[in-house]
């Protein structure tokens, strides 16, 4: 065997150990599920689009919120909250909640600047209904920290009003998602979410029920990805003219 063949050999050896290696250590301990408010959601304020991935692991539910409506007009437009069922609890709220995100302020004329750290969302729950919300109220957020979308291409909130743009009590903003990390007693990897409701605008009960989501468990992401990399390695040791294990 040439030294060139071996080469070849010991990097396919070595791109299948890994591919091996990421499956055996995938993160089977955590469901996903997926949901979005219905394409031409409309609340009082206009136009309304948003997004959540909930991954439910050992007594742990986390949640990225994320805002997709482009430049909004109104702060009623901005995501306050989300209720969600989760299968079989009833359990483990906390007073703060505070999400990994960027803050950004938005000045006259819809420029923005960086926003002072840190918003404080409350969680609830109501026989299964838990309840994550920046208007709280008290030690909490509301009603500034909603989270708002991304700006128009030259990164200003152009469109914005009175409602956004210089308005203290609503300023500073999470920009565009928030990742929550929530303590939930008996959580496990098989909790289905159902029941997701986004809310929006500084005023409780303007609500907008998300599509129904599909679980996809972590582990059978990576399994597929795997088995996509194993492909990739036979396509390319049996493209035209060659053969996977020459002689």
């Amino acid at each position: 065997m040439n030294a060139d063949l071996s080469r070849k050999l010991a990097k396919r050896a070595g791109v299948i150990a890994a591919v091996v290696a990421s499956i055996a250590w995938a993160p089977g301990h955590a469901n996903t599920y997926n949901f979005a408010t219905p394409d031409g959601s409309v609340v009082g304020d206009g136009p309304v689009s948003a997004s959540a991935t909930f991954a439910t692991s050992a007594n742990s539910i986390q949640i990225t919120l994320t805002d997709l409506l482009a430049n909004p007009t109104s702060v009623g437009q901005l995501v306050s909250d989300i209720s969600f069922r989760a299968d079989g609890l009833t359990s483990g709220t906390g007073g703060a909640n505070v999400p990994s995100a960027n803050y950004v302020a938005v000045g006259a004329g819809g420029i923005t600047s960086a926003g002072a750290c840190c918003a404080n969302w409350a969680l609830t729950s109501d026989n299964g209904i838990y309840h994550l919300t920046a208007l709280a109220g008290g030690a909490h957020t509301g009603p500034a920290y909603l989270i708002i979308g991304p700006a128009d291409a030259s990164g200003v909130y152009s469109d914005a009003n009175g409602s956004i743009a210089r308005n203290r009590p609503h300023n500073p903003f999470i920009e565009e998602s928030a990742f929550f990390t929530l303590a939930v007693t008996g959580a496990t990897a098989s909790t289905v979410i159902s029941d997701v409701v986004f809310s929006f605008g500084t005023q409780e009960g303007v609500n907008v029920p998300a599509m129904t989501a599909v679980p996809i468990p972590a582990a059978l992401w990576l399994f597929g990805s795997g088995l996509l990399a194993f492909g990739a390695i036979a396509k390319r040791g049996t493209g035209a003219g060659r053969s996977v294990m020459p002689a």
